[in-house]
Order: C-alpha cells, then sequence, then structure tokens
C-alpha cells in the first residue's frame, strides 16, 4: 500500500500564449520512485516539467488544482516558491555558469541555505557520488566537457537538499559511456531516498531504471505501465525502440 502520492497531476491543460501545448494530462509520482516520461520531440515532455515549476501557465480540465506536491496545490506558484518547497529541476543543456568554477556553480545550488556546516555537508555527498567533479572542482565550467558540465548541473540541484528532482534529458548531447554514468548517478541519487521524475529520449535507459513510465504524445498521455510492461509493449518497441 503506498502513501499518498508525493505529486499528483489531475486534468493538465497547458498553455503558451493562446497556444494549447498539453490536454488533460495525469500522472503520478509516489515517493521514492523513479518515473519516466517519454515521447517524441514537441510532445509537451519539457512543458510539464515547467508547469510543476511555475514556468509555464497552466489549468485543470477538471474541478481543483492540476498540480499537487506533496497533497498541497502547486497552481500559481512562484518558481522560487516551487524551490524552497523541495522541488528542483535541472533543464535540458546542462546549463551552468561557464566563467565560475565548478565549485561556485555548486555553491550557487545552496543559495537558500543559510546553514554553512550543511552545506559542506551536502557539497561533500554530492562530490562522493560524482568523483569526476571532485576533480575538477577548481576549474572554470566552461573548460569542462558536457557530461561533466551535465553532473555539475545535477549536482547543483542537489545542492538545495531537495525531495523531488525533475530532470529533463540528462543525457542529451552525451556519448554512450557518460550517458551510463549520468544514469547510475540518477539511480544512486534516487538509492538515498530522492524521488525522480525524468523526461528522456534514451527509451531504454529511461524505462529500465524506472519504476513506472508514461508515454506522452501531441500533448496527451498516450500509455502507462511499469517500466518493463513498456519495455517490452509493443507499441513502445516499435514507435521508440526500433525493434
Amino acid at each position: 500500500m503506498h502513501d499518498a502520492p508525493l505529486l499528483n497531476i489531475n486534468g493538465l491543460e497547458a498553455f503558451y500564449g493562446d497556444v494549447q501545448v498539453l490536454w488533460g494530462v495525469s500522472l503520478e509520482v509516489n515517493p521514492g520512485e523513479i518515473v519516466a516520461v517519454i515521447g517524441p520531440n514537441g510532445a509537451g515532455k519539457s512543458t510539464l516539467l515547467g508547469c510543476i515549476m511555475g514556468l509555464v501557465k497552466s489549468r485543470s480540465s477538471g474541478s481543483g488544482p492540476a498540480v499537487l506536491y506533496q497533497g498541497e496545490a502547486l497552481d500559481g506558484q512562484k518558481p522560487e516558491e516551487v524551490v524552497a518547497g523541495g522541488i528542483a529541476l535541472v533543464p535540458e543543456g546542462a546549463r551552468v555558469f561557464p566563467e565560475m568554477t565548478c565549485l561556485d556553480n555548486l555553491l550557487l545550488g545552496a543559495y537558500l541555505n543559510k546553514d554553512r556546516q550543511q552545506r559542506q555537508e551536502v557539497l561533500e555527498q554530492v562530490l562522493g557520488m560524482f568523483p569526476r567533479l571532485k576533480e575538477r572542482v577548481n576549474q572554470p565550467a566552461k573548460t569542462m566537457s558536457g557530461g561533466e558540465r551535465q553532473m555539475l548541473a545535477i549536482g547543483r540541484a542537489l545542492m538545495s537538499r531537495p525531495d523531488f528532482l525533475l530532470l529533463d534529458e540528462p543525457s542529451l548531447g552525451l556519448h554512450p559511456l557518460m550517458t551510463s554514468t549520468i544514469f547510475e548517478g540518477i539511480q544512486s541519487i534516487n538509492q538515498q531516498g530522492l524521488t525522480v521524475l525524468l523526461v528522456e529520449q534514451k527509451v531504454t535507459f529511461a524505462l529500465k531504471m524506472s519504476d513506472r513510465g508514461y508515454v506522452l504524445e501531441q500533448g496527451r498521455v498516450k500509455l502507462s505501465a511499469s517500466g518493463e510492461e513498456l519495455m517490452h509493449d509493443s507499441y513502445v518497441k516499435e514507435a521508440y525502440l526500433a525493434v
């Protein structure tokens, strides 16, 4: 028996200006899960994450709030309020500050935490999780590889000590070996109790490590099942795994 879902999305509709991008999307994420959202480019996957973070205008097609986190409505909250509530987003494309060192980028992620000792403890945890970052700690981010910058972006998000991590295409542009390293990092974060919602193009990787998955197409949820079931679903195989 699960506790109540950590995140509950109900009949979510999203808009860019007057253009509707999501239609009646419902999904849930339980505490401690990794949940994957897969689908083609332009399906609305990043928009979904933007709605959770309060970055995209959204509403519910039904009654009640569209986005509930720990039972509280996130509708209408500002992004900084969402972050303060324990959610962190790692946006697509490893956005880090290129001129700043690896360490300063990480510390920026902890700006809400005034407790110096706690910041140091979290920093040590993050560097333990991504030894590559430890080696690069005093280098400017611009001298780091794409994969290292992605680790840095994830590490920076973890510095805010979130309960719930949203990842948008963490493997984008990375070679397979680095993709494996990033995904191992995500699994180890999850094993330490962090709940993860993962938007990802590399479908096999994403489904293998996910408890459950949703297929999003043209702004609507087409399928949802366990990661294992989706891996073996004939539609998913044909559309996404080219089997």
